[in-house]
């Protein structure tokens, strides 16, 4: 009967041992899914942080190019629609000059021909960037970028006299301009003592040469 009991108690604290390892184990089980649910909403709420961080970033505005803002399009404060403007930015650095320019002379017109840009007592040298190929009120629309660094001073829609350089001739002997320019295309003028060509000093008839008919030799008087 002692060896009996005693067999009882042996098995009976088996089965205790057993009871608390298992136990033990269930505990470190449900610590581990404790942790786990820790670190999942830890996680989370990283998420979160990280979610309000990237809204709040947007709500910064960042221009695209380096410049300076033009015009504002809404209030401060006011409510804003999604997707509505809400100001300008103008690229200075990026300015060109628009110029009309007449149809007749539209076709002598090149990408990359020089020009010069003047205003407020200023001026640049510029080059023909673009030339639009629509006729427009008979007039031709045209570009003009600076060569070389923008002027600091210039604004967007600021207006500027354009002069383009559409052919060059170099040792010309300048007349001065009359309405036979006009007469017969402007391609002769009327030289005293029936000289061919001209040369320094020459006397030149710049007006009123449409009496002459276009004759080859006529007599003037003084």
């Amino acid at each position: 009967m002692q060896v009996a009991h005693a067999r009882d108690t042996l098995e009976k604290a088996r089965l205790t041992l057993a009871h608390a390892a298992a136990g033990r184990g269930l505990k470190e089980d449900s610590l581990k899914f404790d942790v786990q649910a820790k670190q999942a909403a830890s996680e989370r709420q990283q998420l979160l942080v990280k979610d309000l961080l990237r809204q709040v970033a947007e709500l910064s505005l960042r221009s695209p190019v380096d410049g300076q803002v033009g015009q504002l399009m809404v209030a401060e404060r006011a409510t804003v629609a999604k997707d509505a403007p809400l100001l300008s930015v103008i690229d200075l650095s990026a300015l060109e000059v628009q110029m009309q320019v007449a149809e007749s002379f539209a076709r002598e017109l090149a990408i990359g021909m020089p020009g010069e840009i003047s205003g407020g007592g200023r001026s640049w040298r510029g080059l023909i960037s673009a030339v639009s190929p629509e006729v427009v009120g008979n007039e031709v629309a045209a570009r003009l970028r600076f060569e070389g660094a923008t002027p600091d001073q210039l604004r967007q829609n600021q207006r500027l006299s354009v002069r383009v350089l559409l052919d060059k001739r170099d040792g010309v002997l300048a007349v001065r301009r009359g309405s036979f320019a006009d007469e017969a295309g402007g391609h002769f003028a009327y030289v005293l003592k029936g000289l061919k060509g001209l040369k320094a000093g020459d006397t030149v008839v710049v007006s009123g040469a449409d009496a002459f008919n276009g004759a080859a030799r006529v007599a003037v008087s003084r």
